[in-house]
């Protein structure tokens, strides 16, 4: 049996960055490791548009390229669009402020016949 942890804990998707900065004119886009924003441009270098690699309203990192709302408040962060068509990406999970109250919903109570 290998007891090999470094291969099995490694996590691919940090290989070029755990969080990204993104253009909000033109999509440009640089993914960068945690603590390094400042390698991240403020103006674009295509369309010179503004970067941003933090939620405007919170702070928190954003995590994908595609992002189009924080994962920690929700706000949006861009427009679903871009050129003309839809930004392709997987359903984004947020943290719901909500979640206890929901999960207490629906619960399923017994019912005495």
């Amino acid at each position: 049996m290998c007891d090999n942890q470094g291969v099995a804990s490694y996590d691919r998707s940090r290989e070029l960055g755990d969080c990204c900065g993104f253009c909000l004119r033109c999509g440009w886009g640089r993914r960068f490791m945690t603590g390094g924003a400042a390698s991240v441009p403020a103006e674009c270098p295509d369309c010179g548009g503004t970067v941003i690699a933090a939620c405007p309203e919170c702070g928190e990192s954003i995590a994908s390229l595609m992002a189009l709302t924080c994962r920690a408040c929700g706000a949006e962060l861009r427009g679903s669009q871009a050129f003309g068509g839809d930004i392709r990406r997987k359903p984004e999970r947020h943290k719901r402020v909500d979640a206890e109250a929901r999960r207490r919903d629906n619960e399923s109570t017994a019912v005495e016949l």
